[in-house]
């Protein structure tokens, strides 16, 4: 059976994975294609879920606002990945607010149109639940980290998430560049900017990182993800496998 990721580059990401070419078809055809301006909201916290995207190129931000009006970033969503599949799956009101941080395209599809595809075809719904435990798994995490962990293992667990999920690999090891910050890294952590800033200065004169003016360098991985408490941690950089979160120049993203 012909595997989608084989035969067509827009057929990449959560949804297609593992489909085959009739079902692949399908989803392509149901979709439409979006280019949407860095700054541009796809969609708000409290909306109702009426479309699902997927990102083809660019970066998106998820960031929830609180009843005291304070702001806290969640997630980044690069290429191949869903954006707003809790809410449509379970047709529930988006939970977070969705921004292109710079020019971005993605795929999109009507929420009566993926719930009908997902009923026609079963190994869209096997993707569609994957994705859905993938991030319940990944704020559970998250949740425990906050709870359970001190503040540089709450960094370094954040700063390997993001590494795998939009660093770009470089000679020295995997650059997490702008348009993400400290303030980003900062609020996914629950801790201040400052305190941020401290303990990557203190990172960077032990050689664990290289900082730039608006780039922070993973240099030695294995070292942050034993901070982290999450075993080898290795993920990209000379000589180590790479994941298929990491990008290249020379690749691009997936």
């Amino acid at each position: 059976m012909d595997q989608v990721l084989g035969w067509t580059k827009p057929a990449v990401g959560a949804l297609f994975t593992g489909l085959d070419r009739e079902a692949a078809d399908a989803l392509l055809d149901a979709a439409s294609s979006r280019q949407i301006a860095g700054g541009t909201t796809l969609f708000h916290q409290g909306d109702a879920p009426s479309q699902l995207f997927q990102v083809s190129r660019g970066l998106v931000k998820l960031s929830r606002v609180n009843p005291e009006g304070g702001q806290t970033t969640l997630r980044f969503m690069g290429a191949g990945d869903l954006v707003g599949c809790v809410a449509v799956f379970q047709q529930l009101p988006f939970p977070a607010t969705a921004t292109a941080i710079k020019p971005t395209s993605v795929l999109c599809w009507g929420a009566v149109q993926i719930l009908d595809l997902m009923h026609r075809y079963p190994a869209i719904s096997v993707n569609a639940l994957r994705t859905v435990g993938d991030r319940a798994r990944e704020m559970v995490g998250r949740v425990a980290d906050l709870t359970d962990k001190g503040v540089e293992a709450r960094i370094a667990g954040i700063l390997l998430r993001l590494a795998n999920q939009v660093g770009r690999a470089c000679p020295e090891g995997v650059e997490v560049a702008f348009p993400i910050t400290r303030k980003d890294v900062a609020e996914m952590t629950g801790v201040t900017y400052f305190t941020v800033s401290r303990v990557l200065s203190g990172w960077r004169k032990q050689g664990f990182v290289r900082l730039g003016r608006e780039r922070i360098i993973l240099v030695e991985q294995q070292r942050l993800a034993q901070i982290a408490g999450q075993g080898t941690g290795l993920i990209g950089g000379p000589g180590a496998c790479m994941p298929h979160g990491i990008r290249t120049s020379r690749l691009g993203r997936r």
